[in-house]
């Protein structure tokens, strides 16, 4: 098969499963590590979210994929998971935001290489600043929110790369930019309940998201609101107030319900090897199981947040 045929397969696949696709030099690789880098000598990124976020990328391919010459980067649609926890004889909706299922991640890596290995080509998982690579390969926009949108299609989509030695065979690289219809919006602006969206810049005060701390340990700071917690992982308000979203059919998924022994156990932080093997299955499911620590708190503050109202 000729280079031009096996790109095509690549895109057809990726089309054929929903998905979208780009493919970009990994000459790119360094500029992707100098733009963070200005950024954080600009005083754009808080310390603390730098070191915690953002210093595990890998820019250099020696050691993954030595004669990688490209980077495949795709999107992913996944809907917003709903789980059902009972409680104080009451069931109760806490919501999972696209992308945190990482199960997509696997399924494309075998599938991209049912299509390269017979061409001698390879592919191996990359390690980058997504959203920017997709930014910056146009297969995504930013919004104001700094949450990637696929033109036409929203923000509803997890991104995935691959560094790949398949020739990149046309080199798309653009400015990063917002959304045109970012510049006459502030619905996310208004929505965000720790005002971590701020109209005089392009990134959002990350240090300031719900999502930075429900994803990491250590109690939430008191300038979050205890009334505005609703996801198990993450944050949803942004997104579901976006008209670039509102004017899609929104996916939703009622994925598990966890009985009140189930959320009783995972409220009172039980060990996880003591946890029936059936609840067990359902985080696995979930792709959550290895934050198990994280969502005792997680969990509690969700339910007395509805329950207060």
């Amino acid at each position: 098969m000729i280079l031009s045929e096996t790109t095509g397969s690549v895109f057809s696949y990726n089309a054929n499963a929903g998905y979208f696709a780009r493919i970009v030099s990994s000459e790119h690789l360094k500029e992707l590590e100098d733009e963070l880098t200005l950024r954080k000598m600009t005083g754009d990124f808080d310390e603390n979210f730098y070191h915690k976020r953002l210093t595990s990328f890998k820019y250099t391919t020696d050691k993954v994929l030595p004669d990688a010459g490209s980077i495949i980067i795709i999107a992913a649609p996944q809907p917003v998971v709903i789980l059902i926890f009972h409680w104080q004889g009451e069931a109760w909706s806490v919501y999972i935001p696209p992308t945190y299922d990482i199960s997509v991640n696997e399924e494309v890596k075998k599938d991209l290489e049912v299509i390269l290995s017979p061409e001698g080509y390879h592919i191996e998982p990359a390690v980058l600043p997504l959203k920017l690579l997709a930014v910056r390969s146009g297969l995504a926009e930013y919004g104001r929110n700094n949450i990637c949108y696929i033109p036409g299609g929203g923000s509803f989509y997890r991104l995935i790369a691959f560094l790949s030695d398949l020739p990149c065979p046309e080199d798309i690289w653009r400015p990063v930019c917002l959304m045109e219809r970012c510049n006459r919006c502030r619905a996310c602006l208004k929505a965000c309940p720790t005002g971590a969206i701020n109209e005089k810049r392009l990134l959002i005060h990350a240090e300031l998201c719900l999502s930075f701390y429900n994803e990491g340990e250590g109690d939430f700071p008191d300038f979050i609101d205890p009334s505005v917690h609703h996801c198990l992982f993450g944050c949803m308000k942004c997104q579901n107030i976006c008209p670039e979203n509102r004017a899609k059919v929104l996916q939703f998924e009622k994925k598990e319900s966890f009985s009140e022994f189930e959320t009783s156990f995972i409220l009172n932080n039980n060990p996880l090897n003591k946890m029936p093997r059936s609840t067990q299955q359902k985080l696995e499911r979930l792709c959550v199981i290895d934050d198990y620590s994280l969502l005792s708190r997680n969990l509690y503050h969700c339910l007395t947040a509805q329950k207060n109202i």
